[in-house]
């Protein structure tokens, strides 16, 4: 019985102490990803902040992709602000007018090399490289974010997106 104790004592002291050590670093992770979110939202000062999505991900040794779609159904203009301060792995910001599933869907804008910085965009400059694109298309009525997410130290990190509506 002495024996047994010797053993599992240490090893529930070990896995308790990995489980604090890994959920402390989701805390502080998130508190990062909730810091950028308030720069995002200075980013678009002025605007009504109408929403924000926190894209987490496992930087791995694969290259990964993650999708959101955002309404823009109102006829106002749209900012958008994304930081991607906390992301250390090679990404590539795509935005599309239809979903990864459409063959048919069309390429709008692209941003290179945005690991470790901010960004920001509207819908009036989405609009005009779309109807450039397509020149009988209407204004957008939704757009599909493509996160490219390249291998990474397998660390786990976040991309912040914050948008608003012109008052």
């Amino acid at each position: 019985m002495i024996k047994l104790f010797k053993f599992t004592l240490p090893l529930a002291v070990c896995l308790l102490w990995i489980g604090l050590v890994s959920g402390g670093n989701d805390n502080v992770l998130e508190a990062q990803m909730s810091t950028l979110k308030q720069e995002c939202k200075e980013m678009i000062k002025g605007t009504r902040y109408e929403g924000s999505k926190i894209t987490y991900f496992t930087a791995g040794s694969s290259k990964q992709v993650k999708n959101i779609e955002v309404y823009t159904f109102l006829l106002d203009e749209y900012k958008f602000a994304i930081s991607a301060k906390k992301c250390t792995a090679a990404l590539t910001v795509k935005i599309y007018d239809a979903p990864a599933d459409n063959k048919d869907r069309v390429l709008i804008k692209e941003f290179k090399k945005v690991q470790g910085k901010n960004l920001k965009f509207s819908t009036t400059e989405l609009n005009d490289a779309y109807v450039a694109k397509i020149p009988d298309a209407d204004r957008l009525r939704n757009i599909h974010i493509e996160y490219s997410i390249g291998s990474g130290k397998g660390t786990k990190e976040g991309i912040v997106l914050v948008y608003g509506i012109e008052p």
